[in-house]
């Protein structure tokens, strides 16, 4: 069963996020999606899910009166939600299936995702970054322990020392992929994420944030009304059926706008983002170490293309 609830008859009141920071990837033909044989092969190690047996209701945060995720932290006006997504992920992994504490710098991250960007043409400044960037920059660089590299404004255009690169670790072996095919429809994806979050595998993607955002946890979806406010890299945790009546569901999602939005950081977001293409960069992780059978479960997508 869950461990939150949240409170429908909160009032609504306008809520004007400090940093967002999602920017979208450009194509790229090299990346993996679940049918690579490097991730395939450790899918298929894990114990097989059938869509028949996927809950109406999946709620990522806990079990029983084990907390998978510490509080939901502020980016405050630095765009580094693609930092804090990922880390999130990381630290979600660790404590449910290590039973490790994690806490990695975001600031190191988002820093080192942004000097990539720049080495690849683009500008060094606080504009946010793209999802594949900052995994690859995990996988391949690491971060050091937020301790030694505190999350702060003013130090984002202070260098790292060679000291903390000399700190930064990457989780075991790495992996990163894709959970759906380039022009996939909004129906197939919508099915995919809910196939790996069922399984046990929080889903990194990025959507357009409304203008109608409210300081509640119910997200609206008014396609035809709602202007942009910009990108937002966010962590999908769970998903409900039905949420708001027939055929209305949502995804849960975790974002790092601090614990003054929505249910303690957490919200609902409608599957017809998903299915309208205003989400978008699906992405999920996946290392040896934490392949758990009693933890986690093959996603339904990965038998039923066999």
């Amino acid at each position: 069963m869950p461990c939150y609830s949240f409170n429908h008859e909160i009032a609504m009141a306008k809520f004007v996020p400090r940093g967002l920071g999602w920017q979208p990837d450009l194509p790229d033909g090299r990346d993996y999606t679940f049918r690579h044989p490097e991730v395939r092969r450790l899918l298929l190690d894990l114990p097989e899910m059938l869509d028949s047996e996927q809950p109406d209701l999946v709620d990522l945060r806990c079990d029983c009166d084990t907390e998978y995720f510490t509080a939901v932290d502020d980016q405050r006006t630095l765009n580094a939600s693609s930092a804090f997504a990922a880390l999130s992920a990381v630290e979600y992994f660790e404590r449910r299936v290590a039973g490790r504490t994690y806490d990695g710098s975001r600031l190191f991250l988002y820093q080192a995702a942004r000097y990539r960007i720049a080495k690849a043409g683009r500008d060094l400044a606080d504009s946010g970054a793209d999802l594949r960037t900052t995994l690859k920059v995990l996988a391949q660089v690491g971060v050091p322990p937020e301790e030694y590299w505190p999350y702060s404004i003013e130090a984002f255009r202070s260098e790292p020392s060679s000291f903390l690169l000399s700190l930064a670790t990457a989780p075991k072996a790495l992996r990163y992929f894709r959970i759906v095919d380039d022009g996939c429809s909004g129906q197939e994806t919508w099915r995919a994420l809910k196939s790996f979050l069922a399984a046990g595998f929080p889903v990194l993607f990025g959507f357009s944030v409304p203008s109608s955002l409210a300081d509640c946890p119910e997200i609206l979806f008014r396609k035809a009304h709602d202007a942009p406010r910009g990108g937002q890299s966010v962590v999908a945790v769970g998903y409900q059926l039905n949420r708001v009546g027939a055929d209305q569901d949502a995804i849960l999602i975790r974002s790092s706008w601090g614990q003054q939005w929505g249910d303690n950081g957490y919200g609902w977001l409608p599957a017809s983002f998903v299915c309208n293409y205003l989400a978008r960069d699906y992405w999920c992780l996946i290392s040896e170490d934490w392949l758990d059978v009693t933890e986690l479960f093959r996603p339904s997508i990965i038998t039923d293309v066999n």
